[in-house]
C-alpha cells in the first residue's frame, strides 16, 4: 500500500507540473553599440548609457551624444582603472546618472557633478588617490558638497570623501613620519556612509561619527591605512561587508549595541587590531569577519550569538583566549584555523563549543 501511495503521489505531482505553463524565456539583451571607443547601450527613452571606454585618448572628453543619442547615464565601472589622463575630464550636462565605481581607480584630480545628476551608485570616485576637489553645479536638487566632501540630500548619506581633501602630505613617507593626527568629523544629521565612501583614504587617523548615523556601507573604510581607532555609535544597526578591510593601523574597534550581524570580512587583515568589543544583541559573526587580524589576543563573544561562520578568526596568530557562550550552535570550517597553537577556548562542559574543540583538537577549558 505504501508503494502504491507513493506512486499515486508521483503521478499527481507530474500532472500538476504538466498543467503549469512553462515560463516565457526572457528576451535576449541587445548587443552593445560602439562609437569612437565608447561602448554603450540605448535606454528605453532613446538616450545612451556608456558601458565602457575602450579608447586610449590622453585627454578624455565624454561626449554629449553618441550617434545622435544624448548621453544620460555613465554605467557601473565604465571608466574603472582607466590608465590614461583624466585631468581635463568633464561630465556633460546631459548626464542624469553616474554608476557605481564609474571613475574609480583613475587619476582624477577634480570633478564637477552636473546639475542634472540625480542618481549615483556606490562611490563613483573611490580609490582615486589624486582626487582633491569635487564640486556640484548650482541647481542640483540631490547632491551637494560640504568641506570638500560629497553628500546626498535624499537619503542623508555621505557619498565620497576625496582622498586628498584633508591630506597635508605629499607622499606616504611623510604620513608615516608625522605623528599629528588627521581627524574628520562627519556632520550631524548624516544617516548613511555609503559603500567605498572613504575607500583608500590614506591620511585619516580618525573619523568621528554622529549619533544620527544608522548604516555603514560595504568597504566604506576599506584600505584606510592610518585609521587607528573608531567608535561606532549605537544608532548604527547595519554595517556592510568588509567595511574596515585592511585598515592596517586600526587598533581598537567598538561595535554598536544595535548590530545583529557582524558582516563577512569586516576587519579582514586589520593587522594592528588588538581589541574588538562585541556587544550583546549580535547573533551572527560573519565569514572571515576578523580573519588575519594577527595582533588580536582576546575575544569575548556575548551570549546570544548563535553562529560563528567559516574562517571568522582564521589566521589570528596571536589569539590567546576566546570565550564562547552556550548560545552558539554552529561554528564553521576553519573558524580558528592557523591560531590553534596559542588559543584556549573557554566554554561550558558539553556545549556545542566544547564538542567543536574536542573534534578539532583545539585547547579548551570549562567556564
Amino acid at each position: 500500500m505504501k508503494k502504491i501511495a507513493l506512486l499515486l503521489a508521483a503521478v499527481l505531482c507530474l500532472s500538476l507540473c504538466l498543467m503549469i505553463p512553462a515560463s516565457a524565456e526572457e528576451p535576449a539583451e541587445e548587443p552593445a553599440l560602439e562609437s569612437d571607443g565608447f561602448r554603450y547601450r540605448l535606454l528605453e527613452d532613446g538616450t545612451a548609457e556608456i558601458l565602457k571606454y575602450t579608447g586610449k585618448e590622453l585627454s578624455l572628453k565624454i561626449p554629449e551624444a553618441l550617434d545622435g543619442h544624448p548621453v544620460a547615464s555613465i554605467g557601473d565601472e565604465a571608466f574603472y582603472n582607466y590608465k590614461y589622463s583624466m585631468e581635463d575630464l568633464t561630465i556633460p550636462a546631459t548626464v542624469t546618472r553616474i554608476g557605481s565605481s564609474a571613475f574609480a581607480m583613475t587619476d582624477l584630480e577634480e570633478i564637477e557633478i552636473p546639475a542634472g545628476v540625480v542618481s549615483m551608485g556606490i562611490n563613483p570616485f573611490g580609490y582615486c588617490t589624486s582626487l582633491k576637489t569635487i564640486t556640484v553645479a548650482e541647481g542640483n536638487p540631490v547632491f551637494y558638497v560640504e568641506d570638500s566632501v560629497l553628500f546626498c540630500r535624499e537619503d542623508h548619506s555621505l557619498v565620497c570623501f576625496p582622498n586628498m581633501a584633508v591630506d597635508p602630505y605629499e607622499n606616504w613617507d611623510e604620513i608615516e613620519e608625522n605623528p599629528d593626527p588627521v581627524i574628520y568629523t562627519v556632520p550631524a544629521g548624516t544617516e548613511i556612509i555609503r559603500g567605498d565612501a572613504f575607500g583608500g583614504v590614506e591620511c585619516l587617523s580618525g573619523v568621528i561619527l554622529p549619533d544620527s548615523l544608522r548604516a555603514i556601507g560595504p568597504q566604506a573604510f576599506g584600505f584606510c591605512w592610518s585609521l587607528d581607532e573608531l567608535v561606532i555609535p549605537d544608532s548604527v544597526t547595519e554595517i556592510g561587508e568588509a567595511a574596515f578591510d585592511t585598515c592596517q593601523d586600526l587598533g581598537r574597534l567598538v561595535l554598536p549595541a544595535g548590530l545583529k550581524r557582524i558582516p563577512s570580512m569586516l576587519c579582514y587583515e586589520c593587522e594592528s587590531l588588538q581589541e574588538v568589543v562585541i556587544q550583546e544583541g549580535v547573533t551572527e559573526i560573519g565569514d572571515g569577519a576578523f580573519a588575519f587580524c594577527s595582533e588580536l589576543e582576546h575575544v569575548q563573544i556575548p551570549d546570544g550569538v548563535t553562529v560563528i561562520e567559516p574562517s571568522a578568526f582564521e589566521g589570528c596568530s596571536s589569539l590567546e583566549s576566546v570565550v564562547i557562550p552556550d548560545s552558539v550552535q554552529s561554528i564553521g570550517e576553519n573558524a580558528f584555523a592557523f591560531c590553534e597553537e596559542s588559543i584556549v577556548i573557554t566554554c561550558s562542559p558539553d556545549s556545542y563549543a566544547w564538542k567543536y574543540c574536542e573534534q578539532n583538537g583545539i585547547p579548551f577549558r570549562a567556564e
